[in-house]
Order: structure tokens, then C-alpha cells, then sequence
């Protein structure tokens, strides 16, 4: 059995997507309206022993395009010899052009067993081409009667042609940038049926390499390119990550459109990425086409060469250089055992634990009758009551207003929401300078404060420490000594840690 590494571009408007549907209970099946099954189909014509079976390394969805995408098959040549990586580019392309099917094999490479095109891959860029109608056209009644415009032919289906009068691309980039880095992209994902790893914790958290937007060109002929330069304006979207979610890139993108036009805010865009959940996208948001998005490159570190010896061989080779270990399993019946030296011993008793689902509703004291600290979900009514709130300091996450209490003729919560993101590079000394006002005002009323930011663990315990620090002269060992003990599961991130250390100074 030979593997190799395949290189391919597709224009995605035909396909169902790249990714062949299986039906469980038949098996599997030819399905010649998507990228894989037309490959596999062609691959027969080198009449290979085993069933060609590709494995993806991005999948990509109906009506998406790909400059370079990749995957990888297991051959087996009936005389046991390896075929020749030309002679497979040349079958398939021939095959392709006999069927007339927009797709087209870039390259093929002989790469050993161990290598796989989805698991091995180091980045993927995205490129999405928005079309923006200038602003002297917008006006007129064209801008009014979308049908109306003039749209080149060659980008139909290519381009996301936007004719809104007020788009800002400035605001367009601005909001762009802020996806940048690792974050937690729930609020972007679609909810793909049969895939019961979506709803695990971690399955959202992605990062995001970088983010472009730089001025674009068009597509069309000499003999269109003037017309259509003369009403848009292109601009290309680059979109650099190790792995996205399904339909993350174009759910981001239809945001960023609807920041850019007015109809949500910045402020809107911070809520759906920090407050990650189904129910923070905006309904007036619409997912950007999947017509004008394109996987452009899949990185890797390096091809290895097919005749390296195996995974296995090089473990075995390198097997005198490993540190020795030992390894502890748990048995569903709650005993452990301990494996060391091709030994198995009985491992020492321990105690076990409780998964606590419940909320989060009890606020740490930590300054007596006067500062609290808690995540979002001390912020209910009936817990400011109970622990006598008259200050609420929202850090990073904003709560909706209390009304409840002026109908029972309860004094009014005073609410300040301060913007925070929880990020190491975050300017924590401007965040200070609004909240230790707003506690020493509390302070100064007689009242009672709750600091909290979303879990109450990073943001709020930062401000807390922070003021003990600038407004009670603790150091930050004692101030953040406090804090733990009232709340053990506090943890700031690394970069609000060192800023509170430079406060000593």
C-alpha cells in the first residue's frame, strides 16, 4: 500500500461540496455531485486493487471554491509497485475534461503511510472578494433596485457584489481585527447534524492567525473592466488559522458586512465573540454567500520522503532516549492500577469528586459589608437582594438593566459597564481608572459593590486585586492572597498578572 498527497483546485458552484455524503445503512456509494466522489470515480481508472477512499484535509461547503485544497489516498498497484505521481495527475485531469467538471489536480507526491492531509496540515487561508458599489452610484435608484445594477458577467457567482450606501470598509477592518487570536467562535458556528463533537466545551475554541483586508482587482475582460471599475470597488479578505469551524469563516464575514453598514454596532460584534453562545448572534445579521469564499492554500511544515522508515521503526530507534515513565489507568469500577517497567501494581486509594453544574450564585466577601466578587450569574435579582447590592460593576460582559426594583418601590441599582477584553496585551491601568472611581464612589455612599465579569475568574479578580493594591497600599502577593482565599478558582490571565505586579513600582 502506497499514499499519496494530492493538490487540487475546483470552481464549487456545481459541486454539493467537497465532502461525499455516506448513507449509514447502505454504505458507501458513488456520489458524482461532490469533489471527492468525482476523484474517487476517476482514481478507478488506474484500476487499483483496493477501493480508493480520500481522506480531506479542509472541508469546504456547497458553492465554495478552491485555489489549492488537498487530500490523501491509499493506492495499491496490482504488481505491488508504486505508481509514478505524474501518471496519476495526467488520468484524472483527462478524466475531468472528458466529464466537463470544474476541477482541476494541481500536483500529486508520494508520501509515506504516516502522513495525513488533515491531521499534518499547519495552516489554511481563506480568501473572501466583496464587490462595494461606490458611493456616487449607491445614490441613485440603482442603489434602490439591486436588479437593476450592473454586474459583470465573469463574477457572477465569483464575487459579493454590496450596494448599501453607508458601507464603511474602515469599519469593515475594524471589526475584523478584532477576531484575531484564540477565542471561543460558538456564536459563528453553524450546527452540522450527526457531529456530536460540536456540543463539547473546547470542540469552539479556535485561533486566528491574521486578518487582512486589502484593496482587490477584478476578474472580468478588457472589455468589461472598465465599466466595472468604474461602479465598484473590490477588496480582498485573507483569513489565516489552523482549523475553522463549520461555516465560521462566512458567518464572521456576514457580521463584519453588517458592522460596516450600520445595521449593528461594534459594540454588538464584542458581545457575540466574548458572550460565545447560539443565542448572542444578532438576528439582523445574514450569513455572507458561499460564492465568493475561497480556501486558497493549505500549509504544511515539510513533505517527508516516502521512503523514510515507518512511525513505529523510528519510536523503536529512538526507544533508549526516552525517559522512563509509568502509566495509571482507572477502571470503571473506580480502581486504578499503576504500570511501570512492564510491572502492574495497585495504585494508593484516593478521594473523588462531584461535577458541580449548579450556578454560580454565591458572591465571595471580600472586603466585609462593602466589596463582592462573582461571575454573571450572581447578577439576579433575588441575590443583590439577599446580600444587600447597591453598586453593580459589570467588567468586559454588560447586564441588562434592573426594572423590577423601581416596580416593588426598591431603591435603584447603581450599574456601570466597563469594556475589558480578556486578553494578555488588554491596557489593565485604563480599565483601573474607571472602576476603582466607581468602587470608592460606593465606598464613599455607604453602599455595597459586586465587581463581576463572565465567570469571575480573570477580569473581576483583576480589578478587585488591582484596587486593594491602588486604594488599601497592599502588594500584590497580599492582595491577590486575599482574593484566593475568598474565592479559590480565581485565576487572572498571565498578561493582567504582570500588570498588577508593575503596580508595586
Amino acid at each position: 500500500m502506497n499514499r499519496y498527497l494530492i493538490n487540487l483546485s475546483y470552481i464549487g458552484t456545481r459541486f454539493r461540496g467537497i465532502q461525499r455524503k455516506i448513507d449509514k445503512s447502505a454504505g458507501q456509494f458513488k456520489d458524482p455531485y461532490t469533489v471527492q466522489g468525482v476523484i474517487e470515480e476517476a482514481l478507478l481508472k488506474l484500476r487499483p486493487v483496493n477501493e480508493p477512499i480520500l481522506k480531506l484535509s479542509s472541508r469546504t461547503d456547497t458553492g465554495v471554491h478552491a485555489l489549492h485544497n488537498t487530500v490523501h489516498v491509499d493506492l495499491q498497484r496490482p504488481n505491488g509497485k508504486p505508481y509514478d505521481a505524474d501518471r496519476i495527475t495526467k488520468v484524472l485531469n483527462r478524466a475531468f475534461e472528458k466529464d466537463a467538471q470544474s476541477l482541476r489536480i494541481l500536483s500529486t507526491m508520494h508520501v509515506p503511510l504516516t502522513f495525513h492531509a488533515r491531521l499534518c496540515a499547519k495552516s489554511r487561508t481563506y480568501l473572501y472578494r466583496l464587490a462595494v458599489l461606490k458611493r456616487e452610484y449607491s445614490c441613485t435608484s440603482g442603489g434602490q433596485q439591486p436588479h437593476a445594477r450592473f454586474i459583470p458577467i465573469e463574477e457572477q457567482d465569483r464575487c459579493y457584489f454590496v450596494g448599501h450606501p453607508r458601507f464603511d470598509i474602515h469599519t469593515f477592518a475594524t471589526v475584523a481585527r478584532m477576531f484575531e487570536g484564540m477565542h471561543d467562535f460558538r456564536t459563528f458556528m453553524a450546527v452540522a447534524k450527526g457531529n456530536p463533537r460540536q456540543q463539547e466545551a473546547m470542540h469552539s475554541l479556535r485561533s486566528i492567525d491574521q486578518i487582512t483586508v486589502n484593496t482587490g482587482q477584478t476578474m472580468t475582460t478588457v472589455f468589461n473592466r472598465e465599466q466595472t471599475e468604474r461602479y465598484y470597488d473590490f477588496w480582498d479578505v485573507r483569513i489565516r488559522g489552523r482549523s475553522f469551524l463549520y461555516r465560521q469563516v462566512r458567518r464572521m464575514v456576514g457580521a463584519w458586512v453588517a458592522a460596516a453598514e450600520g445595521r449593528i454596532t461594534e459594540r454588538d460584534i464584542y458581545r457575540m465573540l466574548t458572550v460565545p453562545s447560539p443565542n448572542s448572534w444578532c438576528s439582523n445579521v445574514f450569513v455572507a454567500p458561499a460564492y465568493a469564499l475561497y480556501l486558497c492554500h493549505v500549509e504544511y511544515d515539510s513533505f517527508p520522503t516516502a521512503t523514510m522508515g515507518s512511525f513505529l521503526e523510528q519510536l523503536r530507534n529512538r526507544k533508549t532516549e526516552l525517559q522512563r515513565t509509568e502509566t495509571t489507568v482507572t477502571y470503571m469500577d473506580g480502581s486504578r492500577k499503576i504500570f511501570r517497567n512492564n510491572c502492574e501494581i495497585d495504585a494508593p486509594p484516593r478521594l473523588g469528586f462531584i461535577v458541580d453544574n449548579s450556578p454560580d450564585q454565591v458572591p465571595a466577601c471580600i472586603v466585609s459589608q462593602f466589596l463582592y466578587l462573582g461571575s454573571q450569574d450572581c447578577v439576579r435579582q433575588e441575590v443583590l437582594e439577599k446580600y444587600g447590592i447597591t453598586h453593580l460593576l459589570s467588567v468586559g460582559i454588560e447586564t441588562p438593566p434592573f426594572e423590577e426594583c423601581a416596580k416593588r418601590g426598591q431603591a435603584k441599582i447603581e450599574c456601570k459597564f466597563v469594556e475589558c477584553l480578556d486578553l494578555p496585551e488588554t491596557n489593565l491601568s485604563e480599565v483601573l481608572a474607571i472602576t476603582n472611581d466607581f468602587i470608592d464612589d460606593c465606598r464613599e455612599q455607604g453602599g455595597r459593590v459586586l465587581v463581576h465579569c463572565n465567570a469571575g475568574v480573570s477580569r473581576s479578580t483583576s480589578v478587585v486585586v488591582g484596587y486593594l493594591m491602588e486604594r488599601r497600599d497592599q502588594s500584590f502577593l497580599q492582595a491577590f492572597g486575599m482574593v484566593k482565599s475568598k474565592r479559590p478558582c480565581v485565576k487572572p490571565n498571565a498578561g493582567f498578572i504582570k500588570q498588577l505586579k508593575q503596580l508595586q513600582s
